[in-house]
């Protein structure tokens, strides 16, 4: 709550500001009866045009400057809650940023998704609407009671005693409704998960003709998250209701007892009557905003509670401010690792040594552990057992982005941004110019797509690279990675989608760009591996073999197994994607 808050800090002159204009405003609209009480008790009763001509412009002056405030508040509302919630945003955003991997495994996309929309868009409209609400219900309560009375204490009494029966009511309407929001917004982050899995595998769903399956599963989503929504705006509704009633039934009593007070008193003029009525209207607005206060604080509390977790979630920490350089052999001592929830060890006691300034390979087939291994090589994730070391540097001694500076690396993920090539490029080192990054374009093989496109750098791509082939979203990833300026360069899995010509001139032109840099080459094909200095051979999660490719092929049965597999036919050269 308080790290929210402390958001609003720099507006709080403003909201001062608000909150004086919104009661001067509230005190203004509590004159309107006591004119409209005099223009008939003063002038309409005693037939005195001027005195009703008089009251009327100043009814209407009143009316004018209470409609310039409301306009300013207006104002000033919309940019102080427009303003708050960038803030809010771009700390939320900063946060999501900044988390380690174990942390935004565990919160999971679809919750950190509702956290940074929703919930801050419930928060930042609150804003004003709160300062609204803490100005003008004061104001409109006491102001109102005092001046009612002084109409005409009975039967401003009437109406009074209405009051405590409406609080209470609002008080046994609410109490469930922070529950209600609460499973409402967990089962929004189940139906948003849903939604994003579906839309990512919409082909796998089509191939297999489970579309009705899947839209089942969305559609019990989405019923479990409209069951609760729909419960609380339900009963905030009958609350709305009920108090409606209960008022109206007051005003209808206020009518019936004023006309037989007229009757049989000369004191209580119809001017009167109508004051009450006028006052009791305001007062019933100021119930029905703290009563609809009192029923959305539970769905606000429930925001700001669940972005407060996000802002206290542990960050990872920063570089330090000087860039620690790192060089050396990356030596793996005894690596044991499990993903959180997981089981059993995704590595077990891994151990190996990377020369500096070599190409190796890490090799095995789907599951044997290499994007794991290439995962904490980039310090994404702490080993549960044993350490990694780079040249005299242990990971533990450094924050985890100072080591990821003296990393570049192509994922196995080729992700594209929608935007141009020279965007999508840049994003490895954002001060590389356009003659570094055809440099690298050049390096990765996608000259001749450049000279294709006459648009060249600015060629736009749509996101997730939907209109280029695998293969050149490899090649971009791969000119990405080598934009920047690093000691060790990883390609996880990035010559997959590529034909064994096109690899074999790149790999080529990657080795003479990279002379002297550490290479490590994430691979399932043997043909990729063979070209490296040295291979290392995971299986199951452990390390079985490591050594050249001649050696491999007599001493380690996995790599063996994989070669002959591949290169065994005629055929196992074929393929690829050579666009």
């Amino acid at each position: 709550m308080k790290k929210v808050i402390a958001y609003l800090k720099p507006y709080k002159k403003q909201l001062i500001f608000m909150f004086i204009i919104h009661a001067l405003s509230t005190f203004l609209s509590l004159l309107m009866p006591y004119l409209m009480s005099a223009i008939v008790s003063e002038g309409i009763a005693k037939q005195e045009s001027g005195t009703i001509v008089r009251l009327c412009l100043l009814m209407l002056g009143v009316g004018a400057v209470s409609f310039l405030f409301s306009l300013l508040t207006v104002r000033m509302n919309a940019k102080v809650s427009s303003s708050f919630g960038k803030s809010l945003s771009r700390a939320v955003f900063s946060k999501i940023n900044s988390l380690s991997f174990e942390e935004y495994s565990r919160v999971g996309t679809s919750g950190l998704l509702t956290r940074s929309t929703d919930d801050i868009f419930s928060v930042e409209d609150a804003a004003g609407g709160l300062v609204a609400t803490v100005a003008t219900v004061p104001v409109l309560l006491v102001g109102g009671v005092i001046l009612s009375f002084s109409a005409d204490a009975v039967l401003a009494l009437i109406f009074l005693a209405a009051i405590p029966l409406v609080l209470l009511l609002a008080r046994f309407v609410t109490r469930p409704l922070g529950d209600m929001w609460d499973k409402s917004d967990r089962y929004i982050d189940v139906q948003n998960r849903i939604v994003r899995e579906r839309l990512s595998g919409l082909r796998v769903i089509r191939a297999f003709g489970k579309e009705k399956t899947e839209h089942a599963r969305a559609k019990d989503a989405t019923e479990n998250m409209t069951r609760y929504i729909i419960r609380a705006n339900v009963r905030g509704g009958y609350l709305d209701d009920a108090v409606t009633l209960i008022l109206n039934l007051a005003t209808v009593l206020i009518l019936i007892v004023g006309a037989r007070r007229m009757e049989t008193s000369s004191v209580l003029r119809a001017g009167d009557v109508i004051a009450v009525i006028q006052y009791v209207a305001l007062i019933m607005n100021a119930v029905l905003m703290l009563s609809w206060t009192i029923a959305w604080l539970p769905h606000l509390r429930v925001s700001v509670r669940r972005i407060g977790e996000v802002l206290d979630l542990p960050s990872e920490e920063s570089a330090a401010s000087e860039h620690a350089t790192l060089s050396g052999d990356l030596v793996l001592s005894d690596v044991t690792f499990s993903y959180p929830g997981g089981e059993a060890p995704v590595l077990s006691d891994i151990s190996f040594t990377v020369p500096r300034g070599e190409v190796v390979a890490l090799i095995g087939g789907t599951g044997s552990g290499k994007s794991t291994l290439v995962k904490l090589l980039l310090d994404f994730y702490t080993p549960e057992g044993g350490s990694i070391t780079f040249g005299s540097t242990d990971y533990r001694t450094l924050p985890r982005a100072a080591v990821r500076n003296n990393f570049s690396v192509a994922l196995q993920k080729s992700m594209i941004f929608e935007g141009s090539v020279r965007d999508n490029v840049r994003m490895g080192n954002d001060k590389a110019d356009d003659e570094e990054i055809l440099r690298a374009l050049d390096i990765a093989e996608m000259s001749p797509f450049l000279a294709m496109h006459e648009e060249g750098l600015d060629y736009r791509l749509a996101g997730a690279g939907t209109n280029i082939s695998g293969g050149q979203k490899q090649r971009i990833n791969i000119a990405r990675a080598l934009t920047k300026p690093a000691e060790v360069y990883i390609f996880d899995d990035s010559f997959s989608a590529l034909d064994y010509l096109t690899e074999s001139r790149l790999r080529q032109k990657l080795n003479r760009a990279l002379e002297g840099k550490t290479q490590i080459v994430v691979t399932q094909r043997a043909a990729t591996a063979m070209r490296c200095d040295r291979i290392f051979v995971l299986d199951g999660g452990r390390l079985v073999g490591a050594g050249r490719h001649e050696e491999l092929l007599d001493s380690c049965t996995v790599y063996r197994e994989i070669y002959d597999s591949q290169l065994g036919s005629k055929d196992a050269v074929k393929g690829g994607d050579a666009r």
